[in-house]
Parts: C-alpha cells; sequence; structure tokens
C-alpha cells in the first residue's frame, strides 16, 4: 500500500520530514495551495532527494465551473482557465484545449506520470457525467500522444453512490479506457470530522467502485482525502490514499475545499489510534490514560505504536507533551505501520478482507470497554464508523463472493 501527503495550505517541511522517516510513498500536489513558482521548486527538490516518491499533480479543474470557488493560486496557473460555464464544456474543441494545456502543464513540471483535469458528478445520471467522461476519454488520447501514464481524475459527490445502476453504468465506460489508472476524490456530505458514511449502501456501492476498477480491471486507484477509512479501500482494492494535515485534506467537501471559508477555531489535537481505527483528542486520551491506571488496564493496548508514544508517555498526561506539529506525522507512520500489520497477505483480497475483518472485531471489543469506564468521548472519537464498515463490508462480500 502507498500512502501519500494530500498536500494543502501550510506544508512547511512536513512532507520531507514524512518521507525522512519513510511514512510517504508520494504526494498528491495542489496547485491552489502552492504558488507557481515554489511548486516547480518543490517538485524538483522531491526528485532530486527522494527519487523513489510518486508525484501526482491534481489539476483542480472543478473549482473553474465555481463562480464563488477560492481558486487562489489556481488562478496564476497558465492552464487554468478561470471561472467558466457548463456549456463550455459541450465544445469538442474546447474540451481538448482544456485538457491538452493541463496535460502540457503537468509534463513542464518534469511529472512522468500525469493527472486528468476533470469536474465534480452530482449524479451519475447527468450531463456532467457524460462530460466527465469525454474529458477522461481526450486526457487518454493525449497522454498516449505524449507517451506518459495516465490517471484519471474522478470528483463525484457522496450521493452519486446512491444508485445502484447508475454506478454500475458509470464503470462499464470507464473500464473501456487505455489508463495507468485511476485518483478518486469524492465530495463528502458532511465536513464533520469522522470515518463514518451516512449510508451502508453507498459505503457498499464505493467499495464495489473501487473493486471493479482494481482487482477486476487491473488498472491502479489511488483515492484522495482518505484518512484512516483508507485502510478499507486498500482491503479491497485500492493501491493507496491520500491524507494531510489539516481535516480538510483528510475529508474533502466542497464546503470546505471550495467555497469561501466561513472562518472557525483550529482543530484539536488528536492522536491516531489504529486499534480503534480512529482518531481520539489528547484530552480524551487523559481520561482513557487515567481509568485504565485506575482499572489494572494496558494503555498500550489503545496506542498505535507508531514511534511517536515515548512523548505521548513523557508527561504526567498525553496531552501535556503532544501538539498539532507531532499528530500529522504519527498520523501518517500509524497508517504506514497499520498497512503493514493488519494485512498478512495483502496480494489477496480474501485475505486482506479477512484481516481487516478481525481488526475490526477486536476494536468493537476495545469500544465496549471504553463504554463500561466513565469516559466522555465526543461524537467524532467514538466508534459508531466500525458498525458501518463491518456491515457494509459483509454485504460487500456476500455480493461479490470473496
Amino acid at each position: 500500500m502507498k500512502l501519500y501527503a494530500q498536500q494543502g495550505y501550510g506544508k512547511g517541511d512536513k512532507i520531507h520530514t514524512g518521507f525522512d522517516r519513510e511514512f510517504l510513498d508520494g504526494v498528491l500536489l495542489s496547485p491552489r495551495d502552492e504558488k507557481p513558482a515554489k511548486m516547480r521548486s518543490f517538485i524538483k527538490e522531491i526528485q532530486t532527494e527522494y527519487p523513489n516518491a510518486e508525484l501526482l499533480f491534481d489539476p483542480q479543474f472543478y473549482y473553474s465551473l465555481y463562480i464563488d470557488g477560492t481558486s487562489k493560486n489556481l488562478n496564476n496557473c497558465s492552464y487554468y482557465p478561470g471561472n467558466i460555464k457548463l456549456s463550455s464544456l459541450r465544445s469538442f474543441r474546447k474540451l481538448h484545449d482544456f485538457v491538452f494545456q493541463s496535460l502540457e502543464y503537468q509534463q513542464k513540471l518534469g511529472l512522468g506520470t500525469l493527472v486528468s483535469p476533470n469536474i465534480l458528478v452530482p449524479n451519475f445520471s447527468d450531463r456532467q457525467a457524460q462530460i466527465a467522461l469525454s474529458l477522461a476519454e481526450e486526457s487518454a488520447i493525449i497522454a498516449e500522444d505524449k507517451g506518459k501514464a495516465l490517471y484519471v481524475s474522478l470528483v463525484f459527490s457522496e450521493s452519486a453512490l446512491n444508485e445502484t445502476r447508475n454506478v454500475n453504468d458509470f464503470l462499464n465506460e470507464l473500464s473501456t479506457l487505455d489508463v495507468t489508472g485511476y485518483y478518486i476524490t469524492i465530495d463528502r456530505k458532511s465536513s464533520d470530522y469522522n470515518q463514518d458514511f451516512e449510508s451502508e449502501t453507498t459505503l457498499v456501492n464505493l467499495l464495489t467502485f473501487i473493486y471493479s476498477l482494481s482487482e477486476i480491471n487491473e488498472y491502479k486507484v489511488i483515492m484522495g482525502y482518505s484518512d484512516i477509512i483508507g485502510l478499507l479501500y486498500v482491503a479491497v482494492g485500492a493501491s493507496g490514499f491520500g491524507t494531510g494535515w489539516f481535516n480538510s485534506s483528510r475529508k474533502f467537501t466542497v464546503q470546505q475545499r471550495v467555497l469561501p471559508s466561513r472562518g472557525g477555531r483550529l482543530p484539536r489535537e488528536r492522536y491516531t489510534s489504529i486499534p480503534l481505527l480512529n482518531t481520539v483528542l489528547a484530552s480524551e486520551l487523559d481520561s482513557i490514560q487515567t481509568q485504565f491506571k485506575r482499572k489494572g488496564l494496558n494503555f498500550d493496548d489503545i496506542l498505535s505504536n507508531s514511534g511517536y508514544e515515548h512523548i505521548i508517555k513523557a508527561g504526567s498526561s498525553p496531552s501535556d507533551t503532544w501538539s498539532r506539529g507531532i499528530s500529522h506525522l504519527q498520523h501518517w507512520s500509524s497508517l504506514k505501520i497499520a498497512s503493514e500489520a493488519i494485512f498478512s497477505n495483502p496480494d489477496d483480497i480474501s485475505d486482506r478482507l479477512d484481516d481487516l475483518e478481525n481488526h475490526l472485531n477486536t476494536a468493537i471489543v476495545k469500544y465496549q470497554l471504553l463504554s463500561n469506564l466513565p469516559i466522555q468521548l465526543e461524537k467524532s472519537s467514538q466508534g459508531n464508523h466500525l458498525f458501518t464498515w463491518s456491515n457494509s463490508l459483509k454485504r460487500f462480500r456476500d455480493l461479490h463472493h470473496v
């Protein structure tokens, strides 16, 4: 499994540190969050210092259809058209030009693998879906002419996965493209930070989407903005997923990533617990540690073995020594280690699913233990998502006989 840094605002030395400590395999580049000159320098730095790193440039073309979208540095990229109307994409000449300029821009950056421009699809039966397919098809043709590998970017609403028949029809169209793989971004309904899906059917259809493209049609599939749920995507066939340092780079919503910010406070420090398959607030970890000591329980059973646990244990309470600067590195480390620890035979889907289900069951038991202790967990730290995952996996396995 490959873990990618989902680039966002304020990268500092975060990504370099992630590579130095071997947490990261690549970067999903965000031109919106980096000035073009700095992006060119950053790409050269990574290619020079970490030659095995996989760099994928997300054109973020979908911003162009939002008149009030916060496109930021995209406006300084020569391929980016600014605000356009959907009708502009009905013209084949214009569509060709948009695709060519986007891929040409990436090629001039010295990137070996290109990513197609695309728009956000609200429903797979809408005209936006047909335009998205046209952009993908034209990208495949131009990339082949350039002799470059191509990932087709797909951006669609979570609600698009509600209609199973439309999902399958769209998958049939995608399976005909001669490309390396797909880079998928899902516009989630809720911007609340958590690992859950509102609907099991939606999640089952997403797992089917990934499985069909990867296991059945042998494309590489990279899931953007995925967080801990990325382990579920890997179990059904994704080759990797991206996650960043802010909540908005761990879960994509138009509200947070595209539309003007409404402001708000900085997120509180969290700790990634792979045994719980969730993150918890550092202050909540204080309570867990206190109650485990009182009951004679092993606090290590909640920790991730990420290499940062000595910091958690350094103070009288975990929150004494924890910070946002540490938490994102611990997050990456935990996910990378988890992918190797959970999946005993990563090449076999049945084994991956068995392993994840076993880990899910163990996590549910650990949450049951926490529920019997006087510990208050906020909603995002609770284990409700585990039942959604577990039920969805069972339905997925019954559906596809794996």
